[in-house]
C-alpha cells in the first residue's frame, strides 16, 4: 500500500473524478485504495524507465497522464464486462 501524500492524494482525487464523472464508472469500496496503489505503480515504472528517481518522475505524472489511464482503466472495465463504447464503434465504421 503507497504511503499517503498530498500529491498522491491529489493525483487518486483526479483519477476517481475522471473515472466516475467522464466514463460512468461507479465509485465503490476498494476503489481508492486500487486507483492510488494504480498510480504509485505508474509513477515507479517512469521513474524506472527515465532512470531517476520517485520524487522527480513525478513531474511526468500530469493531469494529460491521469487521463490516459483513467481512459485505460474503464475500456478494461468495460472489455471485462462486455460493454460496447459507440463512439470507438462509429470511429472504427468511418
Amino acid at each position: 500500500m503507497p504511503r499517503r501524500s498530498p500529491w498522491l492524494d491529489e493525483r487518486t482525487a483526479l483519477l476517481i473524478s475522471l473515472l466516475t464523472d467522464r466514463h460512468h464508472l461507479p465509485m465503490t469500496d476498494g476503489l481508492e485504495d486500487a486507483v492510488r496503489q494504480d498510480i504509485s505503480d505508474h509513477l515507479d515504472f517512469v521513474a524506472r524507465m527515465m532512470r531517476i528517481g520517485r520524487q522527480a518522475a513525478k513531474v511526468y505524472v500530469t493531469d494529460d497522464v491521469i487521463g490516459e489511464l483513467a481512459g485505460r482503466i474503464a475500456a478494461g472495465v468495460a472489455e471485462a464486462h462486455g460493454v460496447v463504447d459507440l463512439t470507438t464503434e462509429r470511429r472504427k465504421r468511418r
